[in-house]
């Protein structure tokens, strides 16, 4: 990150942090409990661990992997590609909690990355179903080497082409409980949301990664904020979250994370 840019951040996570901390201002009780409860707290659940030991072990394989850039193939590292592609523990805590505390059974990741975030997201209890999405064959591989080692054989694997795997895979789920949209680099994220809520409950949970990391997800944000559908957003900086139950009011809350 440029060091102006990481400057900006700071200032503006400093400010949630003064105005912003522990629900302040929120008068809903299902958005302060959410703020309270779950966004901030910082209880070390066990399988944090295992999650954690997991990407050591990731930063450690020396292994080699062809990967497509600017029309030319590169060899990286997995280590490289874990270092810059893994989901942070902050984040990966806050989804690990987000399911637990709405008691997802049905998930959906769009961008399984190199898997640590699956892991997150499923692990708050065993029979919980997953399916992740990878566009890229070799984040893939690393996804599948992750699962594999974690023993998780609950999630399903998907490789292709987003737009083209979506609206298959939600007819074949039904309805969805969780969804992760981490496509913060995907230019059809905007497709891939208007598909995906069609299949949304008044439980349903939308997270999105990176809603600040560009133009595109700043875009993509308030296209998400402004749909009819969508009753409440929670702006977290880092992520997003949304909410479909039409028993809330229907407002934006920016929170500090």
């Amino acid at each position: 990150m440029l060091p102006q840019k990481n400057s900006l951040r700071k200032s503006v996570l400093l400010y949630r942090r003064l105005l912003l901390h522990k629900g302040h201002g929120v008068h809903s009780p299902f958005v302060y409990n959410l703020i309270t409860k779950v966004i901030e707290e910082r209880c070390p659940y066990y399988r944090f661990s295992d999650i954690e030991l997991l990407r050591k072990k990731l930063l450690l394989k020396e292994d080699t992997i062809l990967f497509p850039h600017r029309g030319r193939t590169r060899r990286y590292s997995v280590a490289d590609i874990a270092a810059q592609k893994a989901i942070r523990p902050k984040q990966g805590a806050l989804l690990f909690r987000l399911a637990n505390y709405f008691r997802s059974q049905n998930i959906l990741q769009i961008g399984a990355s190199v898997g640590l975030s699956t892991l997150y997201l499923t692990s708050y209890a065993q029979g919980v179903k997953c399916i992740a999405l990878e566009k890229l064959p070799a984040y893939a591989s690393i996804a599948r080497w992750v699962y594999e080692k974690a023993a998780c054989a609950s999630i399903d694997l998907r490789i292709g082409d987003y737009s083209t795997l979506l609206p298959r895979i939600l007819e074949e789920m039904g309805s969805v409980d969780f969804v992760f949209f981490n496509t913060s680099r995907e230019p059809s994220g905007a497709g891939l949301f208007n598909t995906c809520v069609k299949y949304a409950k008044a439980d349903t949970v939308f997270v999105f990664e990176g809603i600040k990391d560009n133009i595109t997800m700043r875009r993509l944000w308030k296209t998400v904020c402004t749909h009819p559908e969508v009753t409440v957003t929670l702006d977290l900086y880092s992520m997003g979250i949304v909410f479909f139950n039409k028993k809330l009011h229907k407002r934006d809350y920016t929170v500090y994370f």
